[in-house]
Order: structure tokens, then sequence, then C-alpha cells
């Protein structure tokens, strides 16, 4: 549960009160489990597969990775 919560963009500050721990170091633990969404960012945004994209011709695609990002 707390993976997804910070996968989903919960403060870890907030995660730490909630699960009581005095340090934050003991939540940031949970952090590392999160290794699932890493992964989907450094698959999206790539440089090889943003050439790949560019190249390609199909700008409408390049411009739509970019627009995700800044959301």
């Amino acid at each position: 549960m707390t993976t997804l919560m910070l996968e989903n963009g919960a403060d870890i500050r907030f995660i730490q009160a909630m699960l009581g721990h005095a340090e934050l170091s003991t939540t940031e633990i949970y952090t590392q489990v999160s290794i699932k969404a890493l992964k989907d960012v450094h698959t999206r945004c790539h440089p090889a597969k943003l050439k790949k994209a560019s190249e390609g011709g199909d700008m409408a695609e390049l411009q739509q990775m970019l627009e995700d990002e800044e959301d």
C-alpha cells in the first residue's frame, strides 16, 4: 500500500507520520521498492526512443511523449 501511495504522488512525510516512523530514513526504504515506476519513466524517456520517434517522422508521437512528461 505504501509503495502505491508513493507512486501516485503521496508526500513521504505524510507516509512517515501515517506509519509512525520516527526517522525519515525508515520510511525511505519504501522508495526503493518502487523500481517499476522508475523503469516506466526510463522506457518512456530514454534518448534512443526519442531519437527513433523523431527520425521516423512521427512528430505527433514525440510531441505527445513530451507533453505526458510535463504532467
